[in-house]
Formats: structure tokens, C-alpha cells, sequence
């Protein structure tokens, strides 16, 4: 059988014109229900304006009609855009955050409508729910109990509103049971957002903290890291609660570091002997453990932190070398950071502690790229025009000092 190209040409064009009118038609659709939804909003703006404005002279059906229409998803976009129009209006401003919780009976009976929709209209239903604050801290809140359920959903986009909407005006019960059902099935949400979520809600943060500690062993390793976080940004006291995490060999080794970061917030004695030791013992374990510590020391200033630092920054280990050079620049006087460099015999070590100090300021550098000075006042301007880069080569160059490094008992305070 055999098949003209000019029949393949005409197939080819016919489909090329088929693509090209359902483009124009999809196009042209959409520009029509956009038109169609802002008159819509103009229109429920208006007669929701009147109905708030002049109660007397409107009629209830005004307000029951909006809510009737909720049903479908549409309804809830021109809604929204209606609020929005509504609340920049400085005249209706107060009479609509008035209004907005009489929404609340009938966003309940939505809850049956939208739980069989799409995963993207229950995902909307529960943005509207956290945009409207119409969650409640009752135990038995239709609302909250709803946006606990839909945690239980795949998806992320929903999970996240369903969440913001508890943060905004759920109780801690209700924040607590949406952590448990998700661990319970298994559901990792984002450290981030768990972190970063926490941190907006609108009761008692404190209260909060203290319900997931309560609740600790029903979370995943994956949760309690987040929670930690969440923990190091509002509270100090929760030192001698996270401290058997630090020292118990099951402890998961993100939740370890996530307590080390604790600790270098909030300094502890008993961590820092931890701490201390981790540096000390960098080859026995994973270098993340020591590199993390490090970092930790810069808040435990004492002659024993700068002992440890110091075998640190000999340390194999990139990270680790690199964590201790920058605790220790900042827990060392710059006569002592100048006085480790020329004895340090450990070139790696010489080199990142030289490079670092001389960057951030506290050293600078002859003309010569060799000899270092503290730096006094502005000092590290008189580097002139020379490169980062250049500076950094000289130091790889440079020649190490057959010296004996002094007592350690020069270095620091007592």
C-alpha cells in the first residue's frame, strides 16, 4: 500500500488546525468566565455592601443567597474576591469582620459537600476556612475536627491549609491530634513548614511546646526534629528536658542534631561537657556529629572549649575544620588566634584558620601576603586592592613553624 505525502501533508495541517481552534476556544472560555466572575463579585459586592451598610432598608435573603450558592466551588471564589473588595473598603471594613463568623453554620454544612469533592476543592474549602477564621478551640469544633480529618490527605497543598487554618484559630488539642493522625499514617510534612508553621500559631506557644513533649513518643523522628526547631526559636526552658536526648545512644542522629542546635542557643553546662567530647572523639564517630558540636562551642566560652577547638581544627574532616575555625574566632582574642596560626603545625588547620581570620577582619596581611598583624581599627583596608582569591593561594604556600605550640594555659581565660 502506498500512502502520498501530499494525504500525510493534509492529515498533518488538518490536526495542526484542530489544535490551533481548541486553543483559541480554551482561550477564549477562560476570558469569558473571568469576565463572567468579576461581574459576579461586582454585583455580590454591591448587595452585600447595601446588606451591611443598611441593614434596615436590605432584606435577609441578601446574606441567605450568598450562602446558599456556596455549594459550588465557583460560589466560593466569587465570595472571596467579594470579601476582599469589602474589607480595602474603609467603610465596610468593621461591619464585615462582624459578618464573617454568621459564615461559620454554613461552612459546617459545606463540610459533607466538599469532603467528596476533588482533593484541589477540599484543598480551597480549607484555605477559605483558615482565610475566614472560622475554626473554633471547642474540643468538638465541626470545623477544626474537619480540618484535622483532611491532614490525613496526600496532598500537600491541603495538609498545609488545613494546618494554617488550626494555627490561626485552633486550640492546642487540635494542633496536637493533626501531628498524631499524620504520624500515625505515616505522613511526612515538610520540617520547614511544621517549623515555620508552628511559630504562627495565635494561642499560648509555650502551651504548645509543652502538649507535644507531652506527646513525644507518638511522633516520628522525622516530627520531633521539626518540633525542636520550633522549640529553639521561642523558649529557653527546655534545657533539662532535651538533655537525656543528647546523651541516649537511641536517640535518632537527626534529633541529636537538631538538640545540639538547642544548646548552641541556649548554653547548658551539662551539654557542653557533651559537646566537648563529641569534638574530642571526631574519628570515633560520623563526622556530622563533631562538625555540628563545634559549631555548638562558639556559646561555651572557657579554656576547655579552646582546647577542644583546637582539635578540631586539625581534624580531617572539611566540615569539621571549618565549624571549629569559626567557633574559635569567635571565643579567642585576636593575639591568640595570631600566636595558633604561626605553631600550629597541621597545615590544613593553619590554612583554614588563617584564611578565615584575615576574611573576617580580625587579622590582615602584610603587603608582603606573609607576616599577619591583628587588626586594629582599619587595618584590614590597607589589604588594598588584592583579591580574595590571591590571599587565599598565598596561605596555601606559606610555610609552617617547627615550633612546639605553647601551653594551652596562654590561651583564653581562666
Amino acid at each position: 500500500m502506498i500512502i502520498r505525502i501530499d494525504y500525510l501533508i493534509y492529515v498533518y495541517m488538518t490536526l495542526c488546525l484542530c489544535m490551533l481552534g481548541y486553543n483559541l476556544f480554551y482561550l477564549g472560555k477562560n476570558k469569558w468566565m473571568q469576565k463572567r466572575t468579576e461581574k459576579q463579585i461586582q454585583d455580590q459586592t454591591r448587595r452585600l455592601k447595601t446588606f451591611l451598610l443598611f441593614p434596615e432598608r436590605s432584606s435577609a435573603k441578601a446574606d441567605d443567597e450568598i450562602k446558599k450558592k456556596l455549594t459550588h466551588t465557583h460560589q466560593l471564589v466569587v465570595l472571596e474576591g467579594t470579601l476582599e473588595a469589602l474589607n480595602q473598603n474603609p467603610l465596610t471594613t468593621k461591619q464585615l469582620q462582624e459578618w464573617l463568623p454568621t459564615l461559620k453554620p454554613a461552612f459546617i454544612k459545606l463540610i459533607d459537600v466538599y469532603m467528596k469533592k476533588s482533593v484541589m476543592e477540599r484543598s480551597y474549602f480549607a484555605y477559605l476556612v483558615m482565610r475566614f477564621g472560622l475554626c473554633g478551640e471547642g474540643a468538638n469544633d465541626p470545623l477544626s475536627t474537619a480540618m484535622i480529618q483532611l491532614t490525613a490527605l496526600s496532598s500537600i497543598y491541603c495538609r498545609e491549609n488545613t494546618l494554617m487554618a488550626l494555627y490561626a484559630h485552633g486550640s492546642v488539642d487540635h494542633i496536637v491530634k493533626a501531628y498524631r493522625l499524620m504520624a500515625r499514617h505515616e505522613i511526612e510534612h515538610s520540617r520547614k513548614l511544621v517549623s515555620d508553621g508552628l511559630l504562627e500559631f495565635h494561642g499560648d506557644r509555650q502551651q504548645l511546646a509543652h502538649a507535644l513533649w507531652e506527646n513525644w513518643m507518638e511522633f516520628t523522628p522525622h516530627y520531633q526534629v521539626a518540633f525542636i526547631d520550633f522549640i529553639r526559636m521561642i523558649s529557653g526552658n527546655f534545657r533539662e528536658v532535651l538533655m537525656p536526648l543528647l546523651t541516649q545512644p537511641e536517640t535518632d542522629r537527626e534529633v541529636k542534631f537538631a538538640v545540639m542546635r538547642y544548646f548552641r542557643k541556649y548554653p547548658y553546662a551539662p551539654a557542653g561537657v557533651i559537646l566537648r567530647q563529641t569534638v574530642s572523639d571526631w574519628e570515633k564517630q560520623d563526622w556530622e556529629y563533631a562538625a555540628i558540636a563545634a559549631a555548638s562551642l562558639e556559646s561555651y566560652p572557657g579554656k576547655d572549649t579552646l582546647k577542644v577547638l583546637l582539635i578540631g581544627v586539625q581534624s580531617d574532616n572539611w566540615y569539621v575544620r571549618d565549624n571549629a575555625s569559626d567557633s574559635l574566632l569567635q571565643l579567642a582574642e585576636p593575639q591568640v588566634i595570631l600566636e595558633i596560626i604561626h605553631q600550629l603545625k597541621d597545615s590544613y588547620g593553619r590554612q583554614m584558620l588563617r584564611y578565615k581570620a584575615v576574611s573576617s577582619g580580625i587579622l590582615w596581611v602584610r603587603d608582603n601576603a606573609e607576616e599577619l598583624e591583628v587588626a586594629v581599627g582599619n587595618k584590614p583596608d590597607r589589604l588594598g586592592m588584592k583579591a580574595q582569591d590571591e590571599i587565599a593561594d598565598s596561605f596555601i604556600f606559606s610555610d609552617s613553624s617547627a615550633e612546639e605550640l605553647p601551653p594551652l594555659q596562654k590561651w583564653g581565660t581562666e
